[in-house]
């Protein structure tokens, strides 16, 4: 460890200390402790090692940005909630910290839950597994975020077979700024309709109010739920820098406008129905991305645009409108554009005014699906300054010859005269996800490489 760290870890350590002048220690066994004890700024309740079965844990309280109330495990990872446990954070600046829930059934309630009057609020290196409801369709939730400024980072998530989205972001009056980062999200069996998503980001009802939530730095390792990984429903929202690993599914922008999709990373390892982004609704910018591998088709396409209806209602599909998308690296992909996607006799209006520049392909197949015909024309959407390592008659492709560049990681980019097109160099955030560094707990490494199979 570098001397400067060291150094800064201590004087960390050492402020709070001085903040916590005044403070106390609460160690507690049961639910029942916890309802008596009158938290202030700078407390901690420590959760005693051992199984706390049917616990209906309310962690309340007023802290502070630089004296939270804390609640933590004795000894992180060791604090085991079970049976019909649940928790719910209902306060400002309250932290929770190292606990394991497993062998759970939480029935219709939500196994953690932020209040909706909760306020930066963090739920952070903590596990949920095996918290199953038996009844595969009574839906429920794992994490629920409603409040403002709450945020959910370093856990790890495994698992969850029922009905109901993992995590999900509920969006109210005024934007919530969540935070949703550094999480490892390991598997999700196919559930078999709707209902699987990973993360939804609002619901069909509010899905054109403000969210600002921003989804960032996350692994998803074969999460199979359903078609949508990662579903939008709110606006202004930014999703960056995550990993999409051997998934049959994409990232949907399903409702609302103003998404910013960037830095991601989509592994399909020729997966069965692996996807990439899935367009709907106005604004949207994805870019920088990199792709690879991915077998879906149409609606689970690479990047697909949908057709859209006349008129819809909140919980329909809207048009695609004014999207932009660029420098994204599309290698080995079974379809890498689709355009006009779902179309039928409902879902018929074209994409408008959209612009797909400045991307890098490699494929041996058409390079765009025309599912719309009429998109074809430049009001609808225009390719332009893309490179193609392959064949191609469409407008907007300049095809270049087979020379590239490989990194350690297998990631191809185009050779050196071509190199500001496409998918930038790995940052330093992007190569800790590939090497499994810094996500999740603390207390449980990941074993495992996030590797680009040839």
């Amino acid at each position: 460890m570098k001397l400067s760290t060291i150094i800064f870890s201590t004087l960390f350590l050492f402020i709070l200390q001085v903040n916590r002048v005044g403070a106390k220690d609460y160690a507690v066994s049961s639910a029942k402790e916890i309802d008596e004890l009158n938290l202030v700024a700078g407390d901690r309740v420590l959760l005693k090692k051992g199984v706390w079965k049917d616990q209906s844990l309310v962690f309340k309280g007023i802290g502070t940005a630089d004296k939270p109330i804390i609640f933590k495990a004795e000894k992180a990872g060791e604090t085991i909630i079970s049976g019909h446990s649940t928790l719910v954070i209902d306060g400002e600046f309250l932290v929770v910290d190292g606990l394991v829930f497993r062998d759970g059934e939480a029935f219709k309630k939500n196994v953690i839950a932020f209040s909706e009057q909760s306020k930066n609020c963090r739920l952070t290196n903590t596990s949920i597994t095996a918290y199953d409801n038996a009844e595969k369709k009574m839906r429920n939730s794992w994490i629920v975020l409603y409040g403002e400024r709450n945020r959910v980072d370093h856990c790890y998530v495994k698992g969850k077979t029922n009905i109901g989205t993992t995590v999900g972001v509920y969006v109210a009056d005024k934007p919530n700024y969540h935070r949703i980062d550094h999480n490892y999200f390991d598997g999700r069996p196919p559930y078999g309709g709707n209902g699987g998503e990973i993360i939804r980001a609002g619901v069909d009802r509010t899905s054109l109010m403000d969210s600002y939530t921003t989804i960032e730095n996350n692994i998803f390792d074969n999460c199979d739920g359903e078609i949508e990984i990662v579903s939008n429903k709110s606006t202004h929202n930014t999703i960056r820098n995550n990993l999409f690993f051997e998934c049959s599914g994409m990232l949907t922008l399903r409702h609302g406008n103003h998404a910013t999709v960037y830095g991601n990373i989509f592994i399909g390892n020729q997966k069965k129905k692996s996807g990439g982004v899935r367009l709907i609704g106005e604004n949207h910018k994805v870019y920088n991305n990199y792709f690879h591998g991915l077998t879906g088709k149409g609606l689970n396409a690479t990047i697909t645009f949908m057709n859209a209806w006349e008129n819809p209602p909140l919980w329909g599909y809207w048009q695609v409108k004014n999207a932009e998308v660029y420098n994204n690296t599309l290698i080995d992909c079974e379809e890498p554009f689709v355009i006009g996607s779902g179309k039928n006799e409902k879902t018929f209006l074209p994409l408008l005014n959209t612009r797909v520049f400045r991307n890098y392909i490699s494929s041996t197949t058409p390079v765009v699906v025309w599912e719309e015909v009429s998109a074809k024309t430049a009001e609808n959407v225009r390719f332009e300054d893309n490179l193609l390592r392959g064949k191609t008659g469409e407008q907007g492709f300049t095809v270049i010859s087979q020379k590239y560049q490989k990194d350690k990681y297998s990631f191809i980019y185009p050779d050196k005269a071509h190199a500001q097109i496409g998918f930038p160099p790995l940052a330093e955030e992007q190569v800790r996800l590939l090497e499994g560094e810094g996500i999740g707990p603390e207390w449980q490494r990941i074993d495992k490489k996030f590797v680009i199979k040839e």
